[in-house]
């Protein structure tokens, strides 16, 4: 410990030496500049032992303390002053309150003031009386606070939202445990925000009970989100589009951030929709406008839809067919490919309808497997998927005209599911075919490519799903463009055949627009 001390001084020492060579000689000794070796001290309730702080000064510096504390010496001068501070037990007929001061270690100027905060233990709840929401909100920080009957709004993933029908608070932490329509008596901490509203950290439920929930009405600021401001929790709703992360509202530059949600709300499900967001009011810090979100109204998708396929068309007809089988079920894209029963898309038959014969009454064109003439030689059939291609064969998927399209319009999206394909099980730590695809737009005299980009999936990691999301900008499409997603031209070329394993699975597309 010595040794820990000597080392500290020599730094201080070091430091301060800077000060002494920038001071007057002429100011009757009082110091200039005071610096110490610790800034903050904690003592139990009992039990106590001094704690000993270096203070170095180029002068005559004294300091003042509560009765409670004791500063040994309590001034000195120039050099350096092993500085003992001890503290009287925290008891008064049992553990009092906690103390809490800030000792200044001063000279005369600002500089020569040092700060050292001392805090000793004690029992926060002694003596406390139940205060209502209003009350806490005015409350110091790290302030005790007790809560009796406190009506339980909404559960949250970190804690819980109360209120009295007029007020709300937002109380957190491992022991804020409660569920809507319960009445908990609790102890709990003040904390302050950034934004300096109160949240009640729980320390302890001692109580609980069913009751009545006042109601309380949420003030609508979507039109005025931009100039909204409270010096108090209070409560809202905000309509915009989710974007995954925040809920952007149509003409405001500031966006609503989730700070917390409603524990049976999975926001993760909405992106790209519609939202009323209602929910408690957590400060503003632009460009963002932060809730605790109650509760969530979908609106629907922003979005029009044009087209869209899980080769659903095929599975109607074809389920007695289709076999999920013991190591995989497409549809959920889990585990491995081993005795999975791939039928080709042309072989078996209903009534004497392939298949491939669905997708074709169905506006779709399954080329390739050495031919561009429809007969989709190669391309195997799932549940609600394709698997494209097999050795030496590739395939292509050229979706429906879209007669929605009309004469034409932009800012179309295309979005698909896929994944290479890799032979064996997982265990087998087999690669991943090499597979490149791109999705192409054909229409109006021109051909346009989009590449996507391959996920490289490592040997032997498991299959599942990759979403693709490709926005057309500003290309025009219309009722006689077609959409077609194949191999690359190096991997498919010429004729839908090329020596090698390029094979890939094709699953749940969409064509759509985002609303205005």
């Amino acid at each position: 410990m010595k040794t820990k001390i000597n080392l500290l001084l020599l730094s201080l020492i070091t430091v301060f030496g800077g000060f002494l060579a920038s001071c007057d000689d002429d100011k009757d000794g009082v110091a200039e500049a005071v610096i110490g070796s610790s800034r903050s001290i904690e003592f139990p309730a009992q039990n106590t032992a001094p704690v000993m702080v270096v203070i170095v000064s180029d002068g005559n510096w004294h300091c003042d303390a509560p009765e409670w504390l004791t500063v040994t010496p309590n001034s000195g001068g120039a050099g350096t002053t092993d500085v003992l501070i001890s503290a009287a037990e925290n008891y008064r007929d049992g553990i009092d309150l906690p103390r809490k001061c800030t000792l200044k270690f001063m000279g005369e100027t600002k500089r020569s003031i040092f700060e050292v905060l001392v805090r000793q233990a004690g029992d926060k709840f002694r003596d406390i009386k139940p205060s209502t929401i209003a009350e806490a909100d005015k409350m110091e920080e790290e302030s005790a606070v007790e809560f009796v009957d406190l009506p339980v709004m909404t559960s949250t993933k970190n804690g819980f939202v109360g209120t009295d029908g007029t007020d709300l608070v937002y109380v957190t932490g491992d022991a804020a445990q409660a569920q809507p329509g319960q009445l908990v008596t609790m102890l709990g901490t003040i904390e302050k925000s950034d934004v300096m509203l109160t949240v009640v950290q729980c320390d302890k439920i001692d109580g609980v009970k069913t009751g009545d929930v006042p109601a309380i009405t949420a003030v609508d600021i979507t039109k005025n989100i931009d100039q909204y401001k409270s010096d108090k929790r209070s409560f809202i709703k905000v309509t915009g589009v989710y974007d995954g992360s925040k809920l952007k509202v149509n003409g405001s530059s500031l966006s609503v951030s989730v700070e917390d949600c409603n524990k049976d709300v999975d926001l993760s499900k909405f992106g790209g929709h519609l939202l009323t967001l209602t929910g408690v009011y957590s400060g503003t810090a632009s460009p963002v406008v932060r809730m605790i979100v109650t509760d969530v109204e979908d609106l629907g998708a922003n979005e029009t839809i044009y087209f869209q396929s899980r080769f659903e068309v095929i599975w109607a007809r074809f389920a007695d067919w289709v076999k999920s089988g013991s190591s995989t079920n497409m549809d959920a894209m889990g585990t491995d490919n081993s005795g999975v029963y791939l039928p080709n898309i042309g072989t078996p038959k209903v009534d004497g309808v392939s298949a491939l014969d669905v997708l074709t009454e169905n506006g779709w064109i399954i080329n390739g497997g050495g031919n561009e003439t429809g007969l989709g030689t190669g391309c195997n059939f799932q549940k609600f998927y394709l698997k494209m291609g097999s050795s030496n064969k590739q395939n292509s998927a050229t979706l429906p005209a879209i007669a929605e399209f009309g004469d034409g319009i932009t800012g179309v999206q295309v979005s698909f599911d896929w994944c290479p394909w890799r032979d064996g099980t997982s265990a087998d730590k087999k690669a991943y075919d090499p597979t490149q695809i791109v999705l192409i737009v054909k229409g109006s005299g021109s051909t346009t490519q989009f590449p996507i980009e391959n996920p490289a999936p490592a040997a032997g990691e498991q299959l599942k799903w990759y979403s693709v999301n490709v926005d057309l900008g500003t290309l025009k499409v219309d009722k006689d463009t077609r959409i077609e997603i194949r191999n690359i031209d190096d991997q498919y070329l010429p004729n839908g055949a090329k020596s090698g394993k390029f094979r890939w699975f094709l699953n749940n597309i969409k064509v759509y627009k985002e609303k205005e």
